[in-house]
């Protein structure tokens, strides 16, 4: 299942991601990222900032790995097609693909579409707006609401869950204070 992860700067979404990879590294899944930042907390299996490298590598040899577009609304708008490939092609290749950004309206319709799953922190309006309705819930119109690291997770056929990945960063033991 696909993953979408949205929110301000700051709210946690990245930290989200690294949760998610230290997560799967513990059932043996190995993990792609694409981070035009470079950031090394992130302790992937392999990391890149750059798309070409990434996708040749997502569409290469690997199976069954999560695969994370860190500043999403960056890499897709320079790369639509081949972003559109990785959301409609990477369960062929057994992947999970993470696309984070700050704002829904930063993705494709087709690349939602095709995200069973978000994790919405801290958004503006017309984001829990745009994902409320994709996701049948009115309670993405609370994403204004909410702090530094909360979070709202639902699938598109559950409730939703609240959490807050600082909590979730201190159970794998990656979050210090």
């Amino acid at each position: 299942m696909h993953i979408l992860i949205l929110g301000m700067t700051e709210s946690g979404k990245s930290n989200a991601g690294k949760v998610l990879i230290e997560t799967m590294r513990k059932r043996g899944i190995k993990s792609i990222v694409l981070d035009p930042l470079k950031d090394p907390s992130f302790n992937a299996d392999f990391q890149t900032d750059n798309p070409d490298h990434f996708i040749n590598v997502v569409f290469g040899d690997a199976r069954k790995c999560l695969v994370i577009v860190d500043e999403s609304g960056e890499a897709i708008g320079r790369y639509n097609t081949t972003m559109n490939q990785l959301a409609t092609r990477g369960r062929h290749w057994g992947h999970t693909c993470v696309f984070i950004c700050q704002k829904a309206v930063q993705i494709a319709p087709i690349i939602r579409d095709q995200c069973g799953a978000v994790f919405m922190f801290c958004s503006g309006k017309p984001s829990g707006k745009m994902i409320g309705e994709e996701f049948n819930s009115d309670k993405f119109l609370d994403c204004t609401k909410l702090r530094r690291g909360e979070y709202l997770y639902k699938t598109r056929f559950s409730d939703i869950v609240e959490g807050n990945v600082f909590d979730d960063l201190k159970s794998v033991g990656l979050y210090r204070k």
